[in-house]
């Protein structure tokens, strides 16, 4: 993008897609203001010579004071979670439209989640199927887009992107995670891994949102964005272990047991923390299940005639970008192992 007097303001700039885009615009020679949270780490962002503001995302008046001159607007901030309350996750994802006040164009960071995990065949945009409940972050993305569209109205250029299950370096709440389960010997697929998990490698998101802010026909549209992988969790899975120099995973249940046991744990986890505060996360959710049982199939085919928007970077390239984060990790520095 060419450079341009006014900052573009990125919320969730500490976390891992924010921080990213950030870092790539500062790069291209784009002001770039960012809101974080109190106690965020932002050593990084300074360093990049961002101007960063203090802020809360539930806080409608910080949230018009970092885009108070901005022009442009891409949200990433959320609370990636499958078991934060219900209050949590609605504070952080139901974003009101006060993050575009005075903007002229807002990009905002969805997920294929709202579709509530149907499975089976590429989806495309239409949200006809998605009506009945998955979990409470889906449905706080569906608010969250349902407010946008009710709150920005006509007064701004708004465009919604869906990303698919988004990796690469600096994914700790996803492949870090993974990661480390591997590494401990247990992590857990679904029907053994079977079903496809929606790649899409972080960089080709960052393309499909530089584009969002640029493209003129994109406004008032909602796309989804996925590399289109037919990769499944057991193959993306076995590709982590064996570039990490593990053993690929062998714990596996079928999918109807799974869920019944996420949904137990998982309420009664929440009423355990309601008492007392536990901040143990339990050993299985609804989201979870979800996403690595059913195929993460979504067509990006409106990303690329309306944006132009095309997965850059492949499959290889993606796994072993990521893998080199990985091996920086708590000290790990594995060599590949040979094989499945």
């Amino acid at each position: 993008m060419s450079a341009s007097a006014s900052p573009c303001l990125v919320t969730g700039a500490s976390g891992f897609i924010g921080g990213r885009l950030a870092a790539r615009l500062a790069r291209a020679g784009r002001p770039v203001r960012c809101l974080a949270r109190p106690s965020s780490d932002v050593v990084a962002l300074r360093e990049l010579g961002v101007e960063v503001l203090r802020g809360d995302l539930a806080d409608p008046a910080s949230l018009r004071a970092a885009a108070e001159g901005c022009e442009t607007v891409v949200h990433c901030a959320a609370l990636v979670s499958d078991w934060a309350t219900v209050g949590e996750v609605r504070a952080a994802n139901v974003a009101s439209a006060a993050a575009a006040a005075g903007a002229r164009r807002l990009v905002h960071l969805s997920t294929t989640d709202v579709y509530g995990h149907p499975g089976g065949a590429a989806i495309g945009e239409s949200l006809a199927d998605a009506e009945r409940f998955a979990n409470w972050y889906s449905q706080s993305k569906r608010e969250a887009e349902r407010e946008l569209r009710s709150a920005a109205g006509e007064r701004i250029e708004w465009t919604i992107l869906r990303p698919a299950t988004v990796y690469g370096p600096g994914s700790v709440e996803v492949v870090g995670e993974i990661a480390k389960a591997i590494r401990a010997g247990h992590m857990l697929l679904i029907d053994r891994g079977r079903a496809v998990a929606g790649l899409l490698y972080v960089e080709n998101l960052l393309d499909a949102i530089l584009l969002s802010l640029q493209e003129p026909a994109a406004a008032g549209r909602a796309f989804n964005v996925s590399d289109g992988l037919e990769v499944t969790w057991a193959r993306f899975t076995a590709d982590l272990a064996s570039g990490l120099g593990c053993r690929p995973p062998r714990l596996s249940l079928p999918y109807a047991p799974a869920a019944a046991l996420a949904t137990a744990l998982e309420l009664s986890y929440r009423g355990i923390r309601r008492a007392t505060g536990l901040r143990t996360q339990p050993l299985l959710s609804r989201q979870a299940v979800q996403v690595l049982g059913r195929d993460q199939r979504f067509s990006s085919k409106a990303a690329a005639e309306t944006l132009g928007w095309r997965p850059r970077v492949g499959y290889e390239q993606g796994l072993e970008e990521t893998l080199r984060w990985l091996r920086t990790l708590d000290g790990h520095d594995a060599q590949p192992r040979r094989g499945g």
